[in-house]
């Protein structure tokens, strides 16, 4: 997990806006601030997805179980840092995928889009995790440990956090519980 020192010196690295690694980086820190969704989960996350009050409520990628969540200030500045005059509710948050329309009815196509960017989203993480000199490797995955580790020092009751991470079993939450 990155501890807050880490995690700030992540969040102010300087990135062009328009570059791939600055939107990595926002899913990173959304994800963190989201109750830390997985790459596959905010990588296809849609502004319908995202409802009033601050909540985001979809269908989990891994598991097919509804997921619904309140997201925290910093992960709503991220979305509207995204939103678009003109938005429509069925765009996916994230631009990153290529053709949205084939994406939502070709399976293959939503595997092979997620998996060349969580790829090139980790060969961007490595060397930015080598620039940092971080002690492990940087992965977007750090992403849930970072929200599990800070959730719990901030006196989140594990089960709660396990929840929120979409466990099905507490063992599995406990091993990201690095406090």
């Amino acid at each position: 997990f990155l501890n807050k020192d880490q995690f700030k010196q992540f969040k102010e690295l300087e990135l062009d806006p328009a570059s791939k690694e600055y939107i990595y980086r926002d899913m990173f820190m959304f994800s963190v601030f989201a109750g830390g969704l997985r790459f596959s989960d905010v990588i296809s996350l849609k502004w319908s997805h995202y409802k009033k009050e601050q909540r985001i409520s979809k269908v989990i990628r891994k598991t097919g179980r509804l997921h619904q969540l309140r997201i925290a200030d910093d992960a709503v500045s991220i979305l509207n840092r995204y939103k678009k005059k003109g938005q429509k509710e069925n765009d996916f948050v994230f631009p990153l995928i290529e053709d949205p329309a084939f994406f939502d009815e070709n399976v293959e196509y939503q595997y092979r889009m997620i998996e060349n960017n969580i790829s090139l989203c980790g060969q961007k993480f490595r060397k930015i995790g080598k620039d940092m000199k971080l002690p492990f490797t940087l992965s977007f995955h750090l992403s849930r440990h970072t929200f599990a580790t800070n959730a719990l020092n901030n006196g989140m009751r594990i089960e709660f956090v396990s929840k929120l991470l979409d466990h099905a079993d507490i063992s599995t939450t406990q091993i990201y519980a690095k406090v």
